[in-house]
């Protein structure tokens, strides 16, 4: 019986520990360890107590790689799919995700262990390896195993897991699991019908595992590339819906500038008439509020008017100098609403991150447009206080988490749409946003 319950508790240790291996990209909840080593402890303490009464009931013992009768083959079966349950039942109790998610990495976890297991059982038997097993400690096949274990996962983790975000879309998130089970239940079932026929020899056990580790490593491959799909699917979805909203922000700041010009326009007239009436200081003071009529920016290109209108009044109102020194007739080639996000974007970020800034001489953002030679160079610069941390090379921004970063992908993926390039640069507290776009025959 000690042989059995080591047996299944490594399996379980197993199982536990790739599962943790993918779960390194969820959230975990408060108390982590010690809701995670406690559930641990008591899937264990209940494999113990299942084998225990299998051994009492049976008057036999619960061997893991044995031939088995129908009966035994089918206890193993249903025995391994509760120890499987018990691990999903210890991650969702670890991890705040959604159960679906949970299940989606645990199915993942277990066939990382599926892989290391028949690896392990090629490796012992090498004729090296066998003969070593056979004439020293019992221990040393459970340390081949956790070492094969171990660098299985280690592979695994750097090939589909680091650096990676789960996705948490209620969109596909059942049918991922719905085949990570599918596969799962098919993987338990076949290891099931070839480990227990005690009649197949060692060429059968190496196309057995072979094809186990084969099969295994194409599911994990084929679940995340899914994943991944899915991921670049929802971002075009937000991306999608941020450009509709732009559009609609647009409108909206041309109709507004529009109206304030035509009123400073027509109050310029009528300040004239109230001179009579109005002693010269008040004049001039009524003179100055409309003064905004002339603060209209004139750039050559109708829609960077309207940003930099825009985005120059909001300067002014909140103690920001905005500096432009722009030639945009090169813009010509740019679609307006492309011209609106890609400028939209990067002075929004430019002036929330100056706005930040207590030093008054320090609070700039400066933009400079110009063509050179068959090139156009758009350089926006700004001060920033603190520290900037990047992710795939383009800044991490506070926001909207459901918009989080998506306008610095708006951006990039503009400056490659036309052929240009988008680069960054982030020191010693001054940030520098550069596009260079080539142009075609001068335009």
């Amino acid at each position: 019986m000690i042989v059995s319950l080591l047996d299944m508790t490594v399996m379980a240790l197993e199982i536990l520990f790739a599962e943790f291996v993918f779960a390194l990209v969820l959230e975990r909840r408060k108390l982590f360890w010690v809701r995670f080593l406690g559930s641990a402890v008591m899937c264990l303490e209940i494999i113990w107590i299942i084998i225990f009464l299998y051994c009492q009931i049976t008057d036999s013992f619960f061997v893991y790689d044995s031939a088995a009768t129908p009966g035994e083959s089918v206890f193993k079966f249903c025995f391994f799919i509760a120890v499987f349950v018990l691990s999903i039942g210890c991650m969702a109790f670890s991890y705040k995700n959604s159960i679906w998610v949970i299940l989606f990495y645990c199915s993942g976890g277990y066939a990382a262990q599926h892989i290391a297991k028949n690896v392990t059982g090629l490796i012992k038997v090498i004729p090296d390896v066998a003969y070593f097993s056979s004439n020293n400690s019992l221990w040393f096949p459970y340390v081949l195993e956790i070492l094969v274990c171990a660098a299985i996962y280690a592979i695994i983790y750097f090939l589909f897991l680091r650096g990676k975000v789960p996705h948490d879309s209620k969109k596909g998130i059942k049918l991922k699991v719905s085949v990570s089970l599918i596969v799962m239940l098919i993987c338990i079932g076949l290891s099931r019908l070839s480990a227990d026929n005690s009649a197949r020899d060692s060429i059968a056990f190496l196309a057995e595992s072979l094809y186990a580790v084969v099969g295994c490593c194409l599911v994990l491959f084929i679940l995340f590339t899914i994943n991944r799909s899915d991921r670049m699917e929802s971002e075009v979805e937000v991306m999608t819906e941020l450009l509709h909203r732009e559009k609609e922000q647009y409108k909206l700041s041309k109709e507004n500038i529009e109206l304030i010009n035509i009123k400073c326009h027509d109050l310029k007239h009528q300040i004239s008439a109230l001179k009579q009436d109005y002693s010269e200081d008040k004049i001039k003071e009524i003179e100055d509020a409309v003064m905004i009529y002339d603060a209209t920016v004139k750039t050559g290109n109708d829609v960077l008017d309207v940003i930099l209108t825009e985005k120059s009044l909001y300067c002014e109102k909140n103690g920001i100098k905005l500096t432009c020194v722009v030639d945009a007739h090169g813009l010509s080639f740019m679609e307006n609403m492309d011209i609106y996000s890609l400028f939209g974007n990067a002075l929004s970020n430019a002036i929330e991150r100056a706005s930040k800034i207590e030093l008054p001489t320090r609070r700039l953002v400066s933009v400079n447009v110009q063509t050179c030679g068959n090139f156009l160079s758009v350089h926006i610069e700004n001060y920033y206080d603190g520290e900037i941390t990047f992710e795939n090379g383009l800044p991490v921004t506070d926001g909207d988490k459901n918009y989080h970063g998506f306008g610095m992908k708006s951006m990039n993926y503009i400056a490659k749409s036309y052929g240009g390039q988008m680069s960054i640069t982030a020191c010693e507290g001054k940030f520098s946003l550069d596009f260079v776009f080539p142009l075609i025959n001068g335009n």
